[in-house]
């Protein structure tokens, strides 16, 4: 511990762990693992120590969960933005899925400063929704990113200024602190 609760530093021989946690997985041991195809390479074992700059901040306190379903004609974006306002959501994180009649996601392009359209002009899957929610400027702000499919398997992904949903949509949200204090 270096006086941060929950802040501690583990020491191992590089992967040693995770090479054991892998091979017992498999019931096999390292040495017994058949070359691989060309393209194709096995589970590496995580390096530890590459992110020297990394905070953390452990929270213990509790958190409020809204379970949110969104239907037919539904914007989820826009909705999310009303429920953190509405309760006062100063920070949280979003996950979620479901059906979408279209979208409108963006990729973030530095060199113009702004963003390029995504456009999905036709039904499809949310597969994957993820965010946070924070505060800008005394105002609670919904920051999304999507990946959406088609019949045919492929995708589209970026950030989400507009998701319509059809049939339905199921979204949590996990407050992790409302009106500036924790839950």
């Amino acid at each position: 511990m270096n006086g941060t609760r929950g802040s501690r530093r583990l020491r191992c021989p590089s992967g040693l762990l995770a090479a054991i946690a892998l091979s017992a997985a498999h019931g096999q041991t390292p040495a017994a693992q058949a070359p691989l195809p060309d393209g194709y390479m096995a589970a590496a074992a995580v390096r530890s120590g590459l992110a020297p700059q990394m905070k953390v901040t452990e929270t213990t306190r509790a958190a409020h969960v809204f379970d949110v379903r969104f239907t037919t004609g539904d914007e989820i974006l826009s909705g999310l933005t009303d429920l953190a306002i509405e309760h006062k959501i100063t920070s949280g994180y979003v996950t979620g899925l479901g059906g979408l009649s279209g979208a409108l996601l963006a990729a973030g392009d530095p060199a113009v400063n702004a963003f390029a359209k995504i456009p999905v002009d036709e039904k499809c899957e949310l597969v994957s929704l993820v965010g946070h929610i924070q505060t800008r400027d005394g105002v609670p702000t919904v920051h999304l990113h999507a990946v959406v499919s088609f019949k045919d398997g492929s995708t589209k992904a970026g950030h989400v200024f507009e998701a319509r949903v059809q049939p339905l949509a199921e979204v949590s949200v996990v407050a992790t602190s409302i009106g500036g204090a924790a839950p």
